[in-house]
Order: structure tokens, then C-alpha cells, then sequence
């Protein structure tokens, strides 16, 4: 009888968490923005006709919360983006690091409140958004 193998622990150093993190964090982006401009699209389309009945200023205002979440989530993504060019630059070019560009960049690549904020005041966005559109639906 062959005795079954067991899995093989993987010890991850921080360049393995940041890398799994920055996956589940552009997973996360992405589900956000579909989510947004699905939301948007699904609801200004006459293929919708379950959304016709809503009056003009819910349906306003369920737009500019999907729009003000995608919007959100495309800001964090050009800050993350141009932060760690700068910091992907120092590592290339050491003279750099003495910059004020990459102090800062390196500086505001820690804050990691921006990212959880921004998340947040997105999922509150689209709550608004779904809580209008089942409150016109439901009530």
C-alpha cells in the first residue's frame, strides 16, 4: 500500500505575498469595474424593460454611483500604477532613489488605508446603486 503523500508547505517570502496580494487585488479591480459598467450598461439599455418604470432622478443617481465606483477604482489603479513605476525605476537606476519623486512614491506605497478606502467608498457606491434599484423594484 502506497502511503499518500503530503502536500508540500510552501514558505513565502514578501515578494510571494505581494505578488499573491497584487493578484487578488487586480481580481478584485476587475470585478469592480465590470460590475460598475455591467450595471450602467444593463441599466440605460432598452433591452432592460423591467427598468423603464424608474423615475429620472433614481435612475441618475443609480448611474453616477456605478459611474462614481468605476471611477474610483480606475484612480486607484493609475495611483498604484505610477507609484511603483517610480519605485520599479529606483530599483533600476540607484540615483533616482535620492529623487523627491521616489521618496514620496515609496512613502505612499505603504499607506495601504488608500487602497482600503477606496474599496470601500466603492462598495458603498454600488450599494446605493443595488439598494436603489431594488427599492424601486421592491417597494
Amino acid at each position: 500500500m502506497k502511503k499518500k503523500e503530503e502536500p508540500k508547505q510552501v514558505n513565502f517570502g514578501a515578494k510571494e505575498y505581494f505578488e499573491v496580494y497584487w493578484s487578488y487585488c487586480s481580481a478584485l479591480r476587475n470585478w469592480f469595474v465590470v460590475f460598475g459598467v455591467g450595471g450602467c450598461i444593463l441599466f440605460v439599455s432598452d433591452k432592460a424593460a423591467i427598468f423603464k418604470e424608474f423615475n429620472k432622478p433614481i435612475k441618475i443617481a443609480i448611474v453616477i454611483s456605478f459611474i462614481s465606483g468605476v471611477a474610483l477604482q480606475i484612480l486607484l489603479a493609475m495611483l498604484n500604477k505610477w507609484i511603483h513605476w517610480y519605485i520599479y525605476w529606483g530599483e533600476e537606476n540607484q540615483d533616482f532613489q535620492e529623487s523627491r519623486l521616489y521618496q514620496i512614491a515609496e512613502r505612499v506605497s505603504t499607506w495601504f488605508w488608500i487602497d482600503v478606502s477606496i474599496d470601500l467608498l466603492t462598495i458603498i457606491a454600488f450599494g446605493i446603486a443595488t439598494g436603489c434599484v431594488f427599492y424601486q423594484l421592491f417597494c
